[in-house]
């Protein structure tokens, strides 16, 4: 019985440690350990190519993307609904740094590997297949 409750207070410490929100999850990853890059595409190109193939590939029941666009940063949150549990997974910051080129910076939790390639290939303006959300987190 003491196990039992031992472990139902560890996996209650578990999920509360889960970000809430892009911010939480940003300061969970930490910049020295998100990956930052410039692609050689217009700031507003990035950021509408983002939020199409955003809403294309993650807009479902279980991943809900946000974005929010400004003359001076673009933001992509992808949060995971999980049955009550609802808890950021990724967060990508692009902000021009010139005229043909925007810096991109990525947050994302342990096991979203396929998302963030796709997210990756979305910025450069590759043509990259939906990334299968079925073997994460």
């Amino acid at each position: 019985m003491r196990w039992a409750v031992l472990l139902v207070v560890l996996l209650a410490g578990c999920a509360a440690q889960r970000p809430q929100s892009a911010e939480a999850l940003r300061q969970a990853i930490t910049s020295s350990k998100a990956q930052t890059f410039e692609v050689r595409r217009r700031h507003r190109d990035v950021a509408a190519t983002l939020h199409r193939q955003a809403l294309k590939c993650l807009d479902s029941r279980a991943y809900k993307p946000t974005m929010v666009v400004s003359s001076r940063k673009a933001e992509l949150h992808v949060h995971r609904q999980d049955g009550a549990d609802a808890h950021y997974v990724l967060v990508v910051d692009a902000w021009p740094v010139r005229r043909d080129r925007t810096a991109v910076q990525l947050f994302t939790a342990s096991g979203y590997d396929a998302l963030t390639g796709a997210v990756k290939a979305w910025a450069k303006g590759a043509n990259a297949a939906c990334p299968d959300m079925t073997r994460t987190g």
